[in-house]
């Protein structure tokens, strides 16, 4: 089991913003991994907040924010996220390396 095997992340409340549209408050839980395969960073989560699949939005939280593409709505009415970059709440693997957001 390697030191990037458990997930970072955030739960709590964000900010939702999708273009031309009044931003959202919304609950979130977000996680983030190393993907050997790919060989970088992958996080993804579920926002409660109705976005359309296929949407991009920006998702805000006390530490930062981050874009991501909202993928499918879940059983429960969330929607699911999948992020594009640095994810909006640090990061251990990021923040030690000093890599650029």
């Amino acid at each position: 089991m390697s030191e990037h095997d458990e997930p970072e992340g955030y739960d709590g409340e964000v900010t939702v913003r999708v273009d031309g549209e009044p931003d959202r408050t919304a609950r979130a839980a977000l996680v983030s991994r190393f993907d050997p395969l790919a060989g970088h960073l992958v996080w993804t989560g579920r926002i409660s907040a109705e976005v359309a699949a296929g949407t991009r939005l920006e998702i805000g939280t006390p530490h930062g924010s981050g874009t991501a593409r909202a993928t499918e709505r879940d059983v429960w009415g969330n929607t699911r996220v999948t992020g594009v970059g640095r994810p909006p709440f640090p990061v251990e693997l990021l923040d030690s390396t000093g890599l650029p957001d």
